[in-house]
C-alpha cells in the first residue's frame, strides 16, 4: 500500500464527518448484501466520492497553496484506498454487522 493510500485511509478514519459517511456506505452495502444483490466488483465504486471528498479536505487542512488534490492523491492511490475500504466492509459485515442481527441468546 502506498503512503498516499495509507494517509487517505487514516484521514477518513480520524475525521468524524468522513467516518460517518463511510459507515453510511457500509450500511447501504450491508443492505445490498442482505438482499443478495451485493457485487464485490462494484463495491469499491461506492467509496469513490467519499475518497475524493477526503482528498480535497485533506489538502484544505494540510496542503500548501498550489497543491492539487488529484496529483497528491492520484487516481491509483484513491482506487487502492477504495479497494481497501471494500475489504474493510467485508470484515465489518462478517464480524460486527452479523453479530448485531443475531437474536440475543437466553441463558437459564
Amino acid at each position: 500500500m502506498s503512503p498516499e493510500t495509507s494517509e487517505l485511509l487514516l484521514f477518513v478514519a480520524n475525521d468524524e464527518p468522513l467516518y460517518r459517511q463511510k459507515m453510511l456506505i457500509f450500511r447501504a452495502l450491508a443492505k445490498k448484501k442482505d438482499r443478495g444483490i451485493y457485487s464485490a466488483a462494484l463495491a469499491p465504486k461506492a467509496f469513490a466520492t467519499l475518497l475524493s471528498t477526503a482528498a480535497k479536505k485533506y489538502l484544505r487542512d494540510f496542503g500548501s497553496p498550489g497543491d492539487r488534490w488529484n496529483v497528491i492523491f492520484s487516481t491509483n492511490a484513491r482506487r487502492n484506498a477504495a479497494a481497501e475500504c471494500a475489504v474493510e466492509f467485508i470484515e465489518w459485515y462478517e464480524v460486527d454487522y452479523e453479530s448485531l442481527k443475531k437474536p440475543p441468546s437466553r441463558s437459564g
